[in-house]
């Protein structure tokens, strides 16, 4: 005959609750920290998608005005014995990609006084191109000189 019983022997396979819990929960912080590194990542991906393009819309606003041939839109004008500054484009609208409001704006100004210089090419003007956006007022400027 066969006698059956308890077994006193004790067995040492698998875990006990404390190591899993402690295995849980530190799974559970690399998980939140990995999504948190995520949603910053995100967050400064789009911030730095819209200032290149805001940095793009000025760049190109100033190669419209300041280079290739002599600007004929600029008219010097004197005030008080100084060049007065030219707005040539102020503008707010809606831009893909950027953040609204978007403001453009285009200043040119002869720092060195209207008329040709020695040379009959003319004096210099500055351009400045400047893309102002988001409700913070982030501002990119790119400025040049243009030959009058």
């Amino acid at each position: 005959m066969m006698r059956v019983g308890w077994n006193k022997s004790k067995s040492n396979e698998g875990f006990t609750l404390i190591e899993v819990l402690v295995t849980v929960v530190i799974a559970a912080i690399f998980i939140i920290t990995f999504s948190q590194l995520h949603i910053v990542q995100s967050r400064v991906g789009n911030i730095m998608n819209s200032y290149d393009a805001a940095d793009m819309l000025a760049y190109n606003n100033l190669r419209t005005y300041a280079y290739g041939t002599s600007p004929n839109w600029f008219d010097c004008v004197y005030s008080g014995g100084n060049p007065q500054p030219m707005t040539v484009l102020d503008s707010t609208a809606p831009v893909e990609g950027i953040p609204s409001p978007v403001r453009q704006t285009i200043i040119a100004t002869a720092p060195y006084g209207c008329g040709g210089g020695s040379s009959g090419i003319g004096y210099p003007i500055k351009v400045v191109s400047t893309v102002t956006y988001d409700t913070d007022s982030k501002v990119v400027v790119h400025a040049t000189y243009s030959t009058y």
